[in-house]
């Protein structure tokens, strides 16, 4: 069967793409104690630094509380197509749980972070948290997926369809990979409406809130 006939399942990254901005970036920036995080960061973007390590340096750097790092993500905004998208899929699948592949945070004494990585795969260096890994369970499907940054890229060249923004739509324009290019969810939900709901299939789908890296 062709895959453009499958069953589709969407993946979802969450900073930037999910969510409007880029929670992560701000807050390293905002509770680091210096600039030792832009130089990782840069390290980072460039290749010369993997992204386990510049995550884990970022977070151990920070200084913040369990309670104020909270506060923070209170005022986090999710794309407000977000909503009718996730209704569009679910209508179809009656679906009650989601799976979420992230990263893990641990607060230690006098504000200090640990980071650990349970999706981390060496070959997949330029990010935490290999996401291609997390496609492989459904090779069977049509795999959709939507992301932003560097550490998207693995997961965006093993899906069938791509809805890329920022670093990730440069790489995959400099490599000759078509996308769908998006700024909000909009067109993703266009997509589904448009493409998807006149062959009658409904759609399973995944988020992966993105640890930035």
């Amino acid at each position: 069967m062709p895959r453009s006939l499958l069953k589709p399942v969407l993946f979802f990254d969450f900073d930037n793409t999910l969510m409007q901005g880029d929670i992560l970036d701000e807050v390293i920036e905002k509770y680091s104690p210096n600039e030792a995080w832009r130089d990782w960061e840069d390290a980072w973007a460039k290749g010369h630094l993997p992204a386990r390590d510049c995550l884990r340096l970022q977070v151990e750097n920070m200084r913040v509380s369990r309670e104020r790092l909270f506060g923070d993500l209170t005022r986090v905004r999710i794309d407000p197509a977000f909503v009718p998208l996730i209704r569009h899929i679910l209508r179809s699948n009656g679906i009650d749980g989601i799976p979420i592949f992230a990263n893990d945070l641990r607060f230690l004494a006098n504000d200090r972070l640990a980071a650990s990585f349970p999706f981390y795969d060496p070959a997949c260096d330029r990010s935490a948290n290999a996401k291609a890994r997390h496609l492989v369970p459904y090779r069977a499907n049509r795999i959709i997926f939507a992301g932003d940054g560097h550490s998207d890229l693995d997961a965006a060249l093993a899906a069938d369809v791509v809805f890329a923004k920022c670093a990730l739509a440069n790489e995959l324009d400099a490599r000759g990979v078509a996308f769908y290019p998006f700024d909000a969810l909009e067109p993703v939900l266009a997509y589904l409406e448009t493409v998807e709901d006149p062959l009658r299939e409904p759609a399973a789908w995944a988020a992966e809130p993105d640890e930035g890296r």
